[in-house]
Protein backbone atom coordinates (compact mmCIF):
# COMPACT_ATOMS: atom_id res chain seq x y z
CA UNK A 1 0.00 0.00 0.00
CA UNK A 2 3.03 2.67 0.88
CA UNK A 3 4.42 1.86 -2.45
CA UNK A 4 1.78 2.53 -4.54
CA UNK A 5 1.03 5.71 -2.53
CA UNK A 6 4.54 6.86 -3.35
CA UNK A 7 4.07 5.86 -6.68
CA UNK A 8 0.88 8.08 -7.19
CA UNK A 9 2.76 10.88 -4.98
CA UNK A 10 5.69 11.02 -7.36
CA UNK A 11 3.41 11.00 -10.51
CA UNK A 12 1.12 13.46 -9.49
CA UNK A 13 4.30 15.42 -8.71
CA UNK A 14 6.08 14.75 -11.88
CA UNK A 15 2.55 16.04 -14.18
CA UNK A 16 3.37 19.15 -12.17
CA UNK A 17 6.33 19.66 -12.90
CA UNK A 18 5.36 19.11 -16.72
CA UNK A 19 2.43 21.87 -16.41
CA UNK A 20 4.29 24.50 -14.62
CA UNK A 21 7.30 24.02 -17.33
CA UNK A 22 5.07 24.88 -19.89
CA UNK A 23 3.40 27.69 -18.04
CA UNK A 24 6.44 29.24 -17.38
CA UNK A 25 7.93 28.73 -20.84
CA UNK A 26 5.27 30.31 -22.46
CA UNK A 27 5.11 33.05 -19.62
CA UNK A 28 9.02 33.84 -20.05
CA UNK A 29 7.94 33.74 -24.15
CA UNK A 30 5.18 36.20 -23.85
CA UNK A 31 7.52 38.59 -21.84
CA UNK A 32 10.35 38.37 -23.70
CA UNK A 33 8.09 39.22 -26.79
CA UNK A 34 6.40 42.18 -24.87
CA UNK A 35 10.38 43.42 -23.61
CA UNK A 36 11.11 43.62 -27.44
CA UNK A 37 7.99 46.22 -28.21
CA UNK A 38 6.56 43.57 -30.55
CA UNK A 39 7.82 40.47 -32.50
CA UNK A 40 7.64 41.61 -36.09
CA UNK A 41 10.60 43.90 -38.06
CA UNK A 42 12.24 43.84 -41.26
CA UNK A 43 14.12 41.40 -40.77
CA UNK A 44 11.22 38.91 -40.08
CA UNK A 45 10.63 38.72 -44.05
CA UNK A 46 13.79 38.12 -44.11
CA UNK A 47 14.93 35.37 -47.37
CA UNK A 48 12.74 33.61 -50.29
CA UNK A 49 9.03 32.64 -50.36
CA UNK A 50 6.65 31.33 -53.09
CA UNK A 51 3.36 33.26 -53.45
CA UNK A 52 0.49 32.55 -55.09
CA UNK A 53 -1.67 35.28 -56.07
CA UNK A 54 -5.07 36.04 -57.90
CA UNK A 55 -7.45 38.58 -58.45
CA UNK A 56 -9.32 40.75 -60.75
CA UNK A 57 -8.57 44.50 -62.09
CA UNK A 58 -12.22 45.96 -62.48
CA UNK A 59 -13.67 47.42 -65.78
CA UNK A 60 -12.47 51.24 -66.26
CA UNK A 61 -12.35 53.65 -69.06
CA UNK A 62 -10.06 51.83 -71.24
CA UNK A 63 -11.47 48.45 -70.79
CA UNK A 64 -15.10 47.97 -70.42
CA UNK A 65 -14.69 44.53 -69.11
CA UNK A 66 -12.84 42.93 -65.47
CA UNK A 67 -9.27 41.61 -66.25
CA UNK A 68 -8.59 38.45 -64.42
CA UNK A 69 -5.02 37.50 -63.24
CA UNK A 70 -3.51 35.01 -61.53
CA UNK A 71 0.25 34.41 -61.17
CA UNK A 72 3.25 32.29 -58.97
CA UNK A 73 6.30 34.32 -57.97
CA UNK A 74 9.51 33.48 -55.98
CA UNK A 75 9.91 37.04 -53.93
CA UNK A 76 13.31 37.41 -51.99
CA UNK A 77 13.37 39.60 -49.23
CA UNK A 78 16.85 40.95 -47.98
CA UNK A 79 15.83 42.16 -44.12
CA UNK A 80 16.89 45.78 -44.48
CA UNK A 81 13.35 46.90 -46.44
CA UNK A 82 13.90 45.71 -50.05
CA UNK A 83 12.55 43.27 -52.01
CA UNK A 84 12.90 41.27 -55.83
CA UNK A 85 10.13 39.83 -56.97
CA UNK A 86 10.01 37.35 -60.39
CA UNK A 87 6.50 36.64 -61.20
CA UNK A 88 4.92 35.00 -63.98
CA UNK A 89 1.50 34.72 -64.04
CA UNK A 90 -1.85 35.26 -66.96
CA UNK A 91 -3.81 38.44 -67.03
CA UNK A 92 -6.78 38.30 -68.79
CA UNK A 93 -5.22 34.99 -70.66
CA UNK A 94 -1.91 36.80 -71.83
CA UNK A 95 1.25 35.69 -70.39
CA UNK A 96 3.16 38.11 -68.12
CA UNK A 97 6.71 37.50 -66.93
CA UNK A 98 8.58 39.96 -64.67
CA UNK A 99 10.65 40.87 -62.32
CA UNK A 100 10.41 43.87 -59.95
CA UNK A 101 12.18 45.78 -56.82
CA UNK A 102 11.01 47.38 -54.25
CA UNK A 103 10.50 48.19 -50.40
CA UNK A 104 8.79 47.01 -47.96
CA UNK A 105 8.10 48.22 -44.33
CA UNK A 106 7.09 45.58 -41.29
CA UNK A 107 5.63 47.52 -38.18
CA UNK A 108 6.20 45.64 -34.91
CA UNK A 109 2.24 44.49 -34.95
CA UNK A 110 3.40 41.93 -37.97
CA UNK A 111 1.69 44.09 -40.51
CA UNK A 112 3.25 46.29 -43.32
CA UNK A 113 3.45 47.30 -46.64
CA UNK A 114 5.27 47.08 -49.77
CA UNK A 115 5.60 48.76 -53.39
CA UNK A 116 6.65 48.41 -56.72
CA UNK A 117 6.19 49.98 -60.00
CA UNK A 118 4.18 47.81 -62.14
CA UNK A 119 3.81 47.44 -65.68
CA UNK A 120 0.45 45.91 -65.97
CA UNK A 121 -0.92 48.90 -67.09
CA UNK A 122 0.22 51.55 -69.89
CA UNK A 123 1.95 53.65 -68.37
CA UNK A 124 3.50 51.49 -65.51
CA UNK A 125 1.66 52.85 -62.34
CA UNK A 126 3.13 52.14 -58.73
CA UNK A 127 1.40 49.29 -57.24
CA UNK A 128 0.66 49.15 -53.07
CA UNK A 129 0.16 46.10 -51.15
CA UNK A 130 -0.53 45.60 -47.44
CA UNK A 131 0.34 42.72 -45.62
CA UNK A 132 0.36 40.62 -42.45
CA UNK A 133 3.32 38.52 -41.07
CA UNK A 134 2.12 34.86 -39.70
CA UNK A 135 3.50 31.91 -38.36
CA UNK A 136 6.84 33.82 -36.80
CA UNK A 137 7.52 34.78 -40.26
CA UNK A 138 6.94 31.26 -42.51
CA UNK A 139 4.20 32.70 -44.52
CA UNK A 140 2.24 36.17 -45.10
CA UNK A 141 -1.15 37.48 -46.61
CA UNK A 142 -1.26 40.02 -49.37
CA UNK A 143 -3.58 42.21 -50.40
CA UNK A 144 -3.27 44.24 -53.22
CA UNK A 145 -4.58 47.52 -52.04
CA UNK A 146 -4.53 49.74 -55.33
CA UNK A 147 -7.68 51.45 -56.71
CA UNK A 148 -9.85 49.64 -58.93
CA UNK A 149 -8.50 46.22 -57.99
CA UNK A 150 -9.48 43.53 -55.73
CA UNK A 151 -6.50 40.97 -55.28
CA UNK A 152 -4.51 38.81 -52.68
CA UNK A 153 -2.14 36.02 -52.50
CA UNK A 154 0.01 33.64 -49.82
CA UNK A 155 3.71 33.58 -49.29
CA UNK A 156 5.53 30.99 -48.08
CA UNK A 157 9.24 30.76 -46.80
CA UNK A 158 10.61 28.49 -48.91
Amino acid sequence: MTFARKSATAAMLLAGAVVLGFFVRETVTHEALADQGGKCSAQTLKGSYGIKFEGIKFADDNFPTDRHFVSVSLITFDGRSTFTTSETGRFQGDLVSRTFTGPYVVNSDCTGFLDFSSNLSNPPHVAHGDFVIVDEGKGFFVLDNEEGWAAGGVGRRL
